[in-house]
């Protein structure tokens, strides 16, 4: 097993991290502040290659594979503020069309689509259900060659932003069927967008009042939504473990940089043993969360069956162990980890969303247990 990056992987670490340094990092506060995306970053994340990054070049993707994305996403992250959902979900989405729809979905909802001019987004949360396809009350009944789509969606991300959206419904058989969607066309309404903690991805309540989509803009097969959710899901999960690996790391260099700074009886509090004790019990709990993410994200392109378990398995033991580093580093800072003058409080208000979104921990738990059982 080779665990060296390649050339080719190795710079596009060192671009992306570039473009963050330059282009995100010294208005990482003003777009946590106002958890809006500058629009000036779609185009230049299209520029760089960083959409549809797992898409063949025949349908306008860079090709560049999974893992790639994972790195990029790595780097992104680094800021601690939402800049890196756009990328996360322009490459998340067209991936997961690209994979179940027919080519004819594909030429339409993929190649054009990843120019920065549009963003994707996901419709299964309602206000009565987060994971359980069964509970849908959104519905899609049958007219001729069209269904009619009406009931509400919640926590829509980039909802009221142009593009398309995969969204989840309980189809005039009772299963669970997804379509493809163009987001603000007639029907389609998305009046109110919720604030979260740090920003992500600027959740909206999405309305579909007799939305008429055409049958071939079923996603898979009808009945077979849950299917493409549940592959859909692992992929995000995945993304968020990175994030997470990304943001403690973040946290650990800010806690050396201020213990290197904060002068205790006239030494450097970074000189202290028990201080560098606790810098190295961050740094190998950051390790094994991301050797163990760069892992189960190079299964997704070599091993897909393998993916959605170790993807469950991944959330549970990386979310909560970066978690706990950024709050040691948080503590470190004394109350000046808590003041808003300094990154590490920015780092852990945007931690707590990456543990609930993509499936809580129990249910992740369930989908090892259960593997394991079988």
């Amino acid at each position: 097993m080779d665990f060296n990056l390649s050339e080719e992987q190795l710079m596009l670490q060192s671009m992306v991290k570039d473009f963050t340094a330059k282009e995100i990092e010294p208005r990482g506060k003003q777009i946590d502040d106002t958890a809006k995306i500058p629009e000036d970053l779609m185009k230049k994340y299209a520029d760089l290659g960083l959409f549809g990054m797992a898409v063949p070049k025949e349908y306008d993707g860079s090709e560049m594979g999974n893992f790639a994305k994972i790195l990029a996403l790595e780097q992104l992250a680094y800021a601690g503020c939402p800049a890196w959902w756009p990328v996360a979900f322009n490459n998340s989405l067209p991936f997961t069309i690209y994979k179940f729809g027919n080519d004819e979905q594909r030429q339409k909802y993929v190649k054009g689509n990843l120019d920065g001019s549009k963003l994707y987004s996901i419709q299964f949360t309602e206000p009565e259900t987060g994971s359980d396809p069964t509970a849908l009350k959104t519905t899609a009944k049958k007219d001729g060659d069209y269904y009619i789509i009406n009931g509400q969606k919640r926590f829509s991300t980039f909802g009221q932003k142009n593009g398309t959206a995969i969204v989840w419904t309980k189809d005039d058989e009772g299963g669970c069927t997804a379509f493809l969607v163009e987001k603000n066309t007639k029907g389609y309404s998305a009046p109110t967008v919720w604030e979260l903690m740090a920003g992500e991805g600027e959740p909206a309540d999405v309305y579909y009042e007799d939305y008429r989509v055409h049958k071939d803009n079923i996603l898979y097969g009808k009945g077979k939504g849950f299917d493409v959710l549940l592959f859909w899901i692992s992929v995000e999960k995945i993304e968020g473990c990175i994030v997470a690996v990304a943001m403690a790391q973040a946290a650990l260099d800010e806690a050396v940089k201020y213990g290197k700074e904060r002068i205790v009886r006239g030494k450097p509090m970074s000189d202290m043993q028990g201080i560098r004790w606790e810098y190295a019990d961050m740094y190998a709990k950051i390790q094994a969360c991301r050797w163990m993410t760069y892992r189960t994200a190079a299964l997704l392109d070599t091993d897909p069956k393998a993916f959605q378990r170790e993807a469950a398995a991944c959330k549970i033991f990386v979310q909560p162990t970066c978690t706990q580093v950024i709050l040691d580093a948080l503590r470190l800072h004394g109350g000046y980890g808590i003041t808003k003058e300094f990154k590490i409080e920015r780092l852990y208000r945007s931690q707590p969303g990456n543990i609930v979104i993509s499936v809580s921990l129990e249910i992740n738990k369930s989908i090892v247990g259960s593997a394991l059982v079988r």
